[in-house]
């Protein structure tokens, strides 16, 4: 009997044994893993990280084949980060550079200092050296890369979503007016990536698979040509230089990307009834909701899309009689003042999953979401129409909307937050 329990004891500890060096392999494996993957670690970005530094104000005046009156918002900064290009009126759809002014701290817009203009606004849609045959006639987004000023362009009301063509590139940015331009090239993903440029840290190109990051969203006519949520998609115009060659199609890597089908934020049932917040449950994004710009926050492993959205609170309708009494030309929230600028914050570990194919495109969520505070010097609601981001100093440069009420023409204003990338890192214990 002593001798089949001794027997017993020695097979179960040689068991115990392997169990014991399995889990050691195991955990070895992983310790492995985690030392080979250090990026999963960078903290995420809390919107508390974001400081409100001032404003400044741009001049109305005509300058050139344009003025800042009624422009629709996208900019983008210069050589040296201390001068910024603008698109002007809708109308002319013309580019402009102005310098950066010292910053007024101030939540009155009065008090802001005014840019100077630099270059006066320049048409740019129909010069490029292959015309423009498919009649684009917005821009979306520019990105200012090794000299050369890229351009995102789409057509306004493109019932058919046919538009193929996305992509110019003005050859001397110091020269708007006599440059030539090449294009028009074609993004693989059409309008849904026609929107911002923005680059990618260097320890994020090879997992995102780029050097810069383009992208999109809805907010526009035709919802089902356009990404319903913020999209992302990396390309590299570092080593294919898109401006010294005919046009091209580029190819993009999806890394966001949504539809009217799967908009972001959607779990299931009516679609129209998430889009329009039925029940007052799903304000993450509405039929109003829009992205004007997004980027890689530095230091952090969040990608922020920040624009306006609106109907969390009272629901959104199509063509109703708001409660100011005010008729809507189109999808409107209920109440007239259920409108706000807002933010989304994706994870790019998420991304990278994405890129890995490990992860559905549209089915990634942010990791925070919601109203931007209203900390800023506005006039009560002034969507957030464009943005551009120094890389070198941190601070986002944010385009509002008809937020110079002192000028002729609804020009709009700029205000800037410095983003407190060490806090993050704090808080993360790194």
């Amino acid at each position: 009997m002593l001798s089949e329990v001794k027997f017993y004891v020695v097979v179960m500890m040689k068991k115990f044994k392997q169990v014991l060096g399995v889990l050691t392999v195991f955990w070895w494996f992983c310790s492995l893993c985690l030392a080979a993957d250090p990026l999963k670690n960078i903290p995420l970005l809390e919107i508390e990280s974001l400081e409100y530094l001032g404003g400044f104000r741009i001049p109305a005046e005509q300058f050139g084949e344009s003025s800042a009156g009624y422009a629709e918002g996208p900019i983008t900064l210069g050589k040296n980060n201390d001068s910024f290009y603008m698109v002007g009126h809708a109308h002319n759809q013309a580019i402009a550079e102005f310098s950066i002014p010292e910053l007024v701290k101030s939540l009155d817009h009065k008090r802001f200092k005014f840019a100077k203009n630099i270059q006066p606004f320049k048409q740019v849609l129909n010069r490029p050296e292959s015309g423009n045959p498919q009649k684009m006639d917005r821009i979306g987004g520019m990105e200012y890369i090794n000299g050369r000023l890229y351009v995102n362009t789409y057509v306004y009301y493109d019932a058919g979503g046919k538009a193929s063509h996305t992509t110019l590139v003005i050859k001397d940015a110091a020269n708007l007016a006599n440059s030539d331009i090449a294009g028009y090239h074609s993004y693989s993903a059409k309008a849904h990536a026609s929107g911002w440029i923005s680059p990618v840290p260097k320890i994020w190109q090879k997992s995102l698979g780029g050097t810069y990051i383009t992208g999109s969203s809805a907010g526009k006519p035709i919802i089902n040509r356009l990404s319903v949520g913020p999209s992302a998609f990396t390309f590299n115009p570092i080593v294919n230089d898109y401006g010294a060659v005919p046009p091209s199609k580029i190819k993009l890597n999806k890394l966001l990307d949504y539809s009217l089908a799967r908009p972001l934020g959607y779990a299931g049932g009516g679609v129209s009834e998430y889009l329009h917040n039925h029940g007052r449950k799903h304000g993450m994004w509405t039929h109003i909701a829009g992205s004007a710009y997004a980027f890689i926050v530095p230091g952090t492993r969040s990608y922020m899309a920040i624009g306006s959205n609106g109907g969390g609170e009272s629901g959104i309708g199509y063509k109703i009689n708001q409660d100011s009494g005010y008729t809507c030309g189109g999808y409107c929230p209920h109440k007239a003042s259920d409108r706000y600028n807002y933010y989304w914050l994706f994870d790019i570990n998420d991304m990278r999953a994405v890129r890995a194919r490990k992860k559905n495109a549209a089915k990634v969520m942010p990791h925070a979401h919601g109203k931007l505070p209203d900390i800023y010097a506005n006039n009560g609601f002034n969507a957030i129409s464009g943005a551009a981001f120094d890389y070198n100093k941190n601070i986002l440069y944010v385009s509002l909307a008809r937020g110079d009420r002192l000028q002729y023409g609804w020009v709009p204003t700029i205000v800037a937050f410095k983003i407190d990338v060490a806090a993050a890192a704090s808080k993360a214990g790194i």
